[in-house]
C-alpha cells in the first residue's frame, strides 16, 4: 500500500511544492502514515537521472530537487508480513530505463526475485509492450488470472509518463486523481479529477496526450 505521485513538464520546473504535497498525504493522508521508505525516478529536458531511494520515512527527509521535467516518487506502506528495507522501495528501473512504482497487494504473485517483491514481477509483466492495445492485452490477462487489491501504477517508459487505475477493494484508497500534467494518488487541488477504474492515461511534454478506459 503507498501513496505516489507523477508529473510531467514542457521544461524542467521545481517540484519541492509537489514533494511537500506527497509528503504530507503520506503523513496524514488515507491510511496515513506511509512510512517504509521513499523513491524518486525522474529525468531533467536535457535527459540527466535523478534515481534515488531513502529508507527513511518521506515526511522526515527535508530535500531540495533539481528542476525536473518528468518523474514518479513513491511512498511505501508495507502491506502486512511483506518485508521492509532498501530493496522493496519503488520505483523499480531496468536497463532500459523504463521506471515503475506501484500502489497495491497482488495475493497470487510470487515473490521469487532479488526485491522479494509482488510490485516487481507485476513490473516485469507490464514493461515491455509494443503499443497501447498490447499493453492493454496484458492488463486484461493480469486482471484475469491474479488476486488483488489494487493494481494501479505509475511508469515513464521513452519519455512518458503512463497512469493505470484498477482496484478490486477500497475506492476511496485506490482511486486517483489528475489535473493536465500531474497524477497523484489524492486529491491536490480544485482542478484534479478522479480517474475512472480501468483508465489508462498518458503525459509527454506537460500535456495529457492520452486518456481512455481500456479494461
Amino acid at each position: 500500500m503507498c501513496r505516489m505521485l507523477g508529473f510531467s513538464f514542457e521544461k524542467d520546473k521545481q517540484i519541492n511544492n509537489l514533494f511537500k504535497e506527497l509528503q504530507n498525504m503520506a503523513k496524514n493522508g488515507l491510511k496515513s502514515p506511509h512510512s517504509h521508505g521513499f523513491g524518486i525516478y525522474a529525468l531533467t529536458e536535457s535527459n540527466e537521472v535523478l534515481y534515488h531511494k531513502f529508507e527513511e520515512p518521506i515526511y522526515e527527509k527535508d530535500i531540495s530537487f533539481p528542476r525536473l521535467k518528468i518523474g514518479i516518487i513513491h511512498a511505501r506502506k508495507a502491506s502486512p508480513s511483506y518485508p521492509i528495507g532498501f530493496l522493496q522501495i519503488h520505483p523499480f528501473v531496468d536497463e532500459n530505463g523504463t521506471a515503475f512504482c506501484h500502489n497495491g497487494t497482488i495475493h497470487s504473485l510470487k515473490r521469487n526475485n532479488i526485491f522479494e517483491s509482488d510490485s516487481y514481477e507485476y513490473f516485469l509483466i507490464v514493461k515491455d509492450f509494443k503499443d497501447l492495445h498490447d499493453l492493454s492485452q496484458r492488463l486484461k490477462k493480469f486482471i484475469k488470472e491474479n488476486e488483488f487489491t489494487g493494481i494501479n501504477f505509475l511508469m515513464i517508459k521513452r519519455k512518458k509518463l503512463y497512469a493505470f487505475c484498477y482496484f478490486n477493494s477500497d475506492p476511496d484508497y485506490y482511486t486517483m486523481w489528475y489535473s493536465k500534467n500531474i497524477i497523484s494518488s489524492e486529491k491536490l487541488g480544485l482542478d484534479f479529477k478522479m480517474v475512472k477504474k480501468g483508465e489508462l492515461l498518458i503525459f509527454e511534454n506537460g500535456k495529457l496526450i492520452f486518456k481512455d478506459v481500456i479494461i
